[in-house]
């Protein structure tokens, strides 16, 4: 038994240093380096892929889902997220107002705004589903 369970410790233990490894480094950056909202000025601006940790989905591993978005410059964007249990997929149109990009649509809306700090940005998106289920994710340039 006591082998059993310093195999499982040591399993354990592997897991969370590789999902330390692959975690971005620009999530840890940005949070330690306070960063500042940034006027969006147009949608050009914060065109290209973006992805990130989703909090608040039920049913997520933890409250968490990994998402990419990818924001074109005639104002449309594409959104995915991979899950256990199946995918999250959606598209719709963003407009500008007070210097963030929004977007409405049947089953949710959404804020996104723009953080800089220490030479890093990432979009913070705040969502709410029609059902009153607040969503939050913090983006960051995919590579």
């Amino acid at each position: 038994m006591g082998r059993h369970l310093r195999s499982m410790a040591w399993g354990a233990l592997i897991l969370v240093i590789s999902a330390m490894i692959v975690a971005p480094v620009e999530l840890y950056a940005a949070r330690r380096s306070n960063p500042t909202p940034v006027a969006i000025s147009d949608v050009k601006s914060v065109a290209g892929r973006w992805s990130g940790i989703l909090y608040g989905r039920p049913g997520g591993q933890r409250g968490q889902d990994w998402i990419e978005v990818a924001i074109h410059e005639d104002g449309t964007y594409t959104l995915a997220s991979a899950r256990t249990i199946g995918t999250l997929e959606g598209s719709g149109r963003v407009g500008l107002a007070d210097g963030r990009l929004v977007a409405q649509g049947e089953k949710a809306q959404a804020t996104f705004t723009l953080y800089q700090g220490d030479g890093k940005r990432f979009l913070r998106v705040e969502e709410t589903m029609a059902s009153g289920q607040p969503l939050r994710a913090d983006l960051y340039p995919a590579r």
